[in-house]
């Protein structure tokens, strides 16, 4: 799970050099915005980082700079904006992980990895009952538990599997499926989280142990085309599992991007729905991973709805504050974040808000509610399944 074959550690030293301090990742950073500390930016942890690691004092590492690199969502703005073209992204999960190698990481991500290294899923429930949520369906899939040589399988994802809320998703990803005909499984008990709350925590080394363990079980049911409704999930099977994967022939797509298709290909219609809606893009499906006209291609196949971007979208996409493990860091923090997205929404006059990630569903889900507005927040396939039925 480590990019490209480079050594971090000499890329760390390296990036933090090169540093012009122009401060244009400071106008584009979620937890500057709120916090407003030279600390919180990414200019200002990259000072330290390169104080620390560069010039070589590792003795002058705080627990105020561990406390810094936690609060970070990963949302990849401060990637985008960098002018000298350094990788913010990956180097916030490289002191991540030497924070760790060194002891020093917030003690809840010690509660994240003991929880996941026990259970295999970021609950508390018994990794075995990934499947609860199909009990809802009026009509359970013949072949839903590792059935092998299915068409598709669907890669639910622990919030999705666990959360009550998030469980719409899957069960309208699989209702949406059931109609279009499609012979699809999941892998059941066998699937373990994707291993991004480790890798986000610094645990690069337990992180490949769980995508190991998935990229297995899809090989041994002969799985060719895997899709994945989590964001995150998708961007770790798109982009930390390639090694693993090497010689295995794995279509991977989001959920939206495979139900476009669905769509496109006449295999499901949607109906008239009169709803104003807008669109959320998630961090590592958008900004972090090039997904962006799937789900704004299925919006757009509803007839009646009258599709409203957000002033930041796309690109630009302020993050929903449920990234990086950040609320379990800050929770405040994270919800203060949030906020900020709810005002964009208010001022389309939408009255839904869809988003294409189980965590951002319940990040913008519980500020607008604190908002007082009346929007429902729906996943794309939620949407979309209301449309077709």
């Amino acid at each position: 799970m480590t990019p490209d074959d480079k050594s971090l550690l000499q890329d760390l030293e390296k990036e933090s050099l090169i540093c012009g301090r122009c401060g244009n990742c400071r106008s584009s950073c979620p937890v500057y915005r709120v916090i407003g500390w030279e600390s919180a930016s990414p200019r200002g942890k990259i000072s330290m980082a390169k104080e620390i690691f560069a010039k070589g004092h590792q003795d002058s590492l705080t627990g105020d700079f561990a406390r810094r690199v936690a609060q970070c969502t990963l949302c990849g703005a401060c990637t985008r904006e960098c002018a000298t073209g350094i990788d913010t992204r990956n180097m916030w999960l490289e002191l991540r992980r030497r924070l760790c190698q060194m002891g020093q990481e917030p003690q809840a991500y010690d509660k994240i990895r003991d929880n996941l290294l026990a259970r295999k899923n970021v609950s508390t429930f018994d990794n075995e009952d990934r499947l609860e949520w199909a009990q809802d369906l009026d009509e359970e899939p013949e072949h839903l538990d590792r059935q092998e040589g299915a068409e598709v399988c669907y890669f639910v994802g622990c919030v999705s599997s666990f959360f009550p809320q998030a469980a719409q998703i899957p069960l309208a990803v699989s209702q949406l499926l059931m109609k279009a005909g499609v012979d699809f499984t999941t892998l059941g008990g066998e699937e373990w989280c994707c291993g991004f709350p480790l890798l986000g925590a610094g645990f690069v080394d337990d992180a490949r142990e769980f995508a190991r363990h998935n990229v297995a079980k899809v090989k041994e049911l002969g799985i060719h085309t895997l899709i994945a409704s989590c964001a995150s999930c998708y961007h770790v099977w798109k982009h930390d599992c390639q090694e693993d994967l090497a010689g295995y022939d794995l279509e991977i797509l989001h959920t939206s991007e495979y139900l476009a298709r669905l769509v496109r290909d006449g295999c499901l219609e949607p109906q008239p729905l009169d709803e104003v809606v807008t669109y959320h893009d998630p961090c590592d499906l958008g900004r972090n991973s090039g997904v962006f006209e799937a789900p704004r291609e299925i919006i757009r196949s509803i007839p009646g709805v009258s599709f409203v971007e957000l002033e930041h979208s796309r690109e630009s996409s302020l993050c929903c504050g449920g990234g990086g493990n950040l609320q379990s860091v800050d929770p405040d923090l994270s919800a203060e974040i949030a906020r900020f997205r709810v005002e964009e929404i208010a001022a389309t006059g939408a009255t839904v808000a869809v988003s294409a990630c189980q965590q951002c569903e319940q990040m913008l889900s519980a500020a607008i509610r604190k908002a007082g507005l009346p929007v429902r927040v729906m996943d794309v396939s939620e949407l979309l399944l209301e449309a077709v039925d």
